[in-house]
């Protein structure tokens, strides 16, 4: 890819939380196991089971497709390049999400709560109109846009991004 070729600084972030892990591995394997049990062996899930293709959809979507695409594709993409920062948040962006340099006024390194702040981690948007990427931990990069809008992208190495966007605006 030609707009790849300008990467300055690439930062790769997974879910590292154990306790999302948990609840979206306790949720895939109750839908394993009331799939197994109806649709299987024919023994109904509680006093007013679902009819078996509703069950069937269920298990495809929170059985397999849900914990593949959160655990296995999920991943906050941040780069760097000559004319901005892209962001990718797999697999809910398609293409990266650009904050050109001439779009920005300000950026620092910072340490926040992201539940204080943006109520969690993800895509968020705060009451403010603030707009957070993150995968998790407490750091990021703190972007002011020209719009007046203010843009939070986690980060695990807020300082290396920083004197990346440092190394570009010299040039």
């Amino acid at each position: 890819m030609k707009e790849q070729e300008h990467v300055i600084f690439r930062e790769v972030q997974r879910p590292r939380q154990i306790w999302v892990w948990l609840v979206i591995l306790a949720i895939a394997v109750f839908m394993w196991y009331s799939f197994i049990k109806q649709v299987i062996f024919g023994i109904s899930m509680g006093n007013n089971p679902a009819p078996n293709a509703v069950l069937l959809i269920f298990w495809l979507i929170f059985g397999i497709a849900f914990p593949l695409g959160l655990l296995g594709f999920m991943k906050l993409i941040t780069e760097v390049r000559r004319d901005g920062i892209y962001v990718r948040f797999v697999p809910f962006h398609i293409q990266y999400k650009p904050f050109l340099f001439k779009d920005i006024v300000n950026y620092t390194s910072i340490k926040y709560n992201s539940f204080t702040r943006f109520g969690g981690w993800g895509i968020r948007i705060n009451f403010k109109g603030e707009t957070a990427y993150n995968m998790g931990g407490d750091q990021g990069l703190e972007l002011q846009l020209s719009r007046n809008k203010t843009v939070v992208v986690g980060s695990q190495n807020p300082d290396e991004l920083v004197k990346a966007i440092d190394l570009t605006q010299k040039v």
